[in-house]
């Protein structure tokens, strides 16, 4: 009965290790591509979105408090690298069908926003974008108690700056230095 009691420990054990990691997250795919060749990484600093110059309304400075941070992972492609794009797209649509992500926005073939949580508490709005002269783009709002309202609020904001949350690889392309 000891061994079997035991056996059933390390077997739940296993369950619950294995089903905590999913290495299929997007997360994950951030952190095993940040440094890989052809991609570049970037966390954008909250005060960009605060500069001079800009005056905020008290709902855009109240969606910019409930963002914690702001992950970009942008991957250029040159004629040469079609496949490995086309690949890496697929891989980034394959983990944003997981059903934890809930479609907020489709841009047509421009790209997709998704969210994690309900519309009245998203955790983390993921925004991809892709062209394919130019790559694709993730970026990740992680945030508390974030809105569709709230995020709405962001949108506007971005269009009075060249963000790369305003819907655009070409700002992100300037923005992480690659032509």
């Amino acid at each position: 009965m000891k061994t079997f009691s035991s056996f059933l420990l390390l077997l739940c054990i296993g369950v619950a290790i294995t089903s905590c990691s999913d290495k299929n997250s997007l997360q994950n795919y951030f952190i095993d591509h940040a440094e890989q060749s052809g991609f570049s990484s970037s966390t954008i600093p909250i005060s960009l979105l605060r500069q001079d110059g800009i005056q905020l309304s008290e709902k855009q400075e109240e969606a910019l408090d409930a963002i914690d941070r702001i992950n970009l992972l942008f991957y250029r492609t040159t004629p040469e690298k079609q496949t490995e794009f086309t690949s890496e797209r697929k891989n980034i649509k394959t983990i944003l069908k997981n059903k934890k992500y809930e479609e907020l926005m489709n841009l047509g073939n421009k790209g997709v926003v998704k969210y994690i949580g309900t519309d009245t508490a998203m955790d983390e709005i993921v925004i991809f974008l892709s062209n394919q002269e130019m790559g694709f783009a993730v970026t990740r709002i992680i945030g508390d108690n974030m809105t569709i309202e709230k995020f709405m609020e962001l949108y506007k904001l971005t269009q009075q700056r060249n963000t790369p949350l305003n819907f655009d690889l070409t700002s992100i392309t300037k923005l992480m230095g690659t032509n």
